[in-house]
């Protein structure tokens, strides 16, 4: 038997005395307390709303600390699922044709001269290649993130926009760290290589996004 509205906004207050960071994991126990209120609903047990949540909690998943733990464990499940999904996109580019194209580039660079003038365009070109996973992440992802709740992050938004933007962010704190006189010490090579590796970024990006924006699609 469905719960009533004012059912169900008890029940969602109730939930938040949880300390769930995240909206995607609230959700999923919430709807599974919900499920199982209802079916105790439908075989006739009509006791009130605080006993009958306590004791689906205390009979599905242990007690409050259950839910606790449940929480801590499914975050630590998707941690490792965008993990693995963004291993399998570098993999994805990590080819023979990948490399054989990147070997011919490194070659070229030794054509490139060894002058300041280069080095900068190179260096920019770099940093853009640094910013776009990020960017295409945010955008990709906007709209098709997971179900969140007030006062409650995202996880997508938390764990899987942070984890393409870890390169940039690498790249970042070392070029704003070093003196700008480390250019002066690098050949072209280095550049091209490092806009290389960016380039493989950003193409391991798309297909990570192309993953979750297919199991997502969205909202309106």
């Amino acid at each position: 038997m469905k719960l009533s509205a004012e059912e169900l906004k008890w029940i969602d207050e109730r939930m938040k005395t949880y300390q769930i960071k995240h909206g995607e994991i609230y959700h999923e126990i919430l709807d599974h307390i919900i499920s199982a209120m209802e079916q105790k609903r439908e075989v006739g047990d009509n006791r009130n709303m605080e006993t009958l949540f306590q004791q689906v909690v205390d009979g599905h998943f242990g007690g409050d600390e259950g839910v606790q733990d449940l929480a801590i464990k499914q975050d630590d499940i998707y941690k490792q699922s965008i993990l693995k999904r963004w291993l399998q996109s570098f993999k994805h580019y990590l080819t023979w044709p990948m490399l054989g194209f990147t070997m011919a580039v490194l070659f070229l660079s030794l054509k490139l001269p060894d002058v300041m003038q280069v080095k900068l365009f190179l260096l920019i070109v770099c940093m853009l290649l640094c910013c776009s996973p990020g960017m295409y992440a945010y955008f990709s992802l906007k709209g098709r993130v997971l179900k969140s709740v007030e006062g409650k992050q995202s996880f997508l938004k938390a764990h899987l926009i942070a984890m393409v933007c870890t390169p940039s962010g690498l790249f970042g704190v070392l070029t704003l760290n070093s003196p700008w006189s480390f250019i002066d010490y690098l050949s072209p090579k280095i550049f091209v290589a490092t806009m290389m590796l960016f380039a493989l970024v950003n193409l391991a990006t798309i297909h990570f996004c192309r993953q979750f924006t297919a199991l997502n699609p969205a909202t309106k």
